[in-house]
């Protein structure tokens, strides 16, 4: 795994139902103009990441990573079941 050189942001807390926070390229534009380097995409939120689909599918993935290297991101992934309590 490589480093992110920051600042880095998780989209969990910002995405909503109208844009630019309805999906992930809308936010990975909004991220980027603000600054951010790096984005942190929440698995279990469907509006930005279909995880079953990534499962299954090299291509979407590869999709995601263009959608959020347009923005000039590295991805990281949040898994929800890594979440702290």
């Amino acid at each position: 795994m490589r480093t992110i050189k920051g600042p880095g942001i998780f989209l969990a807390q910002f995405a909503g139902d109208t844009a630019p926070f309805n999906s992930l390229k809308g936010m990975a534009g909004w991220a980027a103009k603000l600054g951010y380097k790096g984005v942190q995409i929440p698995c279990w939120d469907g509006r930005l990441f279909d995880l079953q689909r990534a499962a299954e599918s090299k291509p979407y993935c590869e999709e995601i990573r263009a959608t959020v290297g347009a923005a000039t991101f590295r991805t990281l992934f949040w898994n929800s079941t890594n979440s702290l309590n």
